[in-house]
């Protein structure tokens, strides 16, 4: 009996939550697939085209470019902040209360602040001309690697990449801290008495029993990477051309500054498809197995 209340009382406390998502989340992709099969001006629809609008994208350059951008980003925030993040909180759970208070408080700052914020910064940061990056460059006499960063095709991307991971990498870096002062110290102690140093211990004990941590990090960096859109728009406008356009931009561009519906529908499809795929890869393969201490 208290087993099939505990059941009830789950899925009356699940109803609201299971039908605001339904609303909010599921229904607005219904119609969204409708129009993805039209030729749509976003105000009515001009007919049914099939899948005409699927293969269109699918030989634009454009589309590819949009996704090896997005991939760039997703990789340099799984390979680069992530770690980076991990290793902060394992140093800051290692220095003193008054060092991790100020770092706190750094580390979230930049994550509160607006994008438009961050993104003005950083676009005066790379201004070719009196821009800080390029000064410093100026400064220690290393006048060839000055660059017009922004409006690089080659380095346009990456600018872009790493002012939208250097606003999350402090946030990443509280909820590893948050996990690791969440490990019993009886761990660490026992490690301690049998010779294992800060290295040993952080392989062997503090990582995977990070793992629910890791699993959720990855999932929000994952997919707040492949969802990028408001740091192109204020910092390059995805230019020079279509250099530095993600998926989420390319669909609005297509939508909303062409008045291709069908075409950026059937983006904003395709950029669904790949979320849940990836969302259940990373559930597979990360935290399978549920860890108590």
């Amino acid at each position: 009996m208290r087993h099939y209340f505990n059941k009830r009382a789950i899925f009356i406390f699940s109803v609201p939550a299971l039908l605001l998502f339904t609303i909010f989340a599921i229904y607005p992709i219904i119609p969204e697939i409708q129009i993805s099969f039209q030729s749509h001006n976003g105000i009515a629809a001009g007919g049914w085209v099939g899948f005409n609008n699927y293969k269109n994208i699918l030989q634009s350059s454009s589309f590819w470019r949009a996704h090896k951008n997005t991939y760039i980003i997703v990789l340099s925030s799984l390979l680069i902040a992530l770690p980076v993040s991990l290793l902060l909180a394992l140093m800051l759970d290692r220095t003193s209360d008054r060092v991790r208070k100020i770092f706190k408080f750094g580390a979230l700052f930049p994550a509160i602040l607006s994008v438009t914020v961050i993104g003005k910064m950083w676009v005066a940061a790379f201004e070719p001309q009196w821009g800080l990056l390029n000064k410093i460059l100026e400064m220690l006499h290393l006048d060839l690697l000055i660059n017009n960063w922004l409006s690089n095709e080659k380095t346009a991307i990456w600018c872009i990449a790493f002012a939208f991971l250097w606003q999350y990498v402090g946030l990443n870096c509280i909820l590893f801290y948050a996990g690791i002062k969440a490990i019993p110290k009886q761990y660490y102690e026992a490690a301690m008495i049998d010779g294992a140093g800060f290295l040993k211990s952080s392989i062997k004990i503090t990582i995977p029993l990070l793992q629910d941590i890791v699993k959720y990090v990855v999932i929000t960096s994952t997919l707040g990477s492949m969802g990028m859109y408001a740091h192109i728009l204020i910092m390059t406008n995805g230019g020079p051309g279509d250099a530095s356009r993600s998926v989420l931009y390319q669909m609005y561009y297509k939508a909303f500054l062409m008045g291709q519906f069908g075409e950026g529908s059937a983006i904003a499809v395709l950029f669904i498809i790949q979320c849940i795929i990836i969302s259940i890869l990373i559930n597979r393969t990360i935290a399978k197995e549920k860890i108590e201490f």
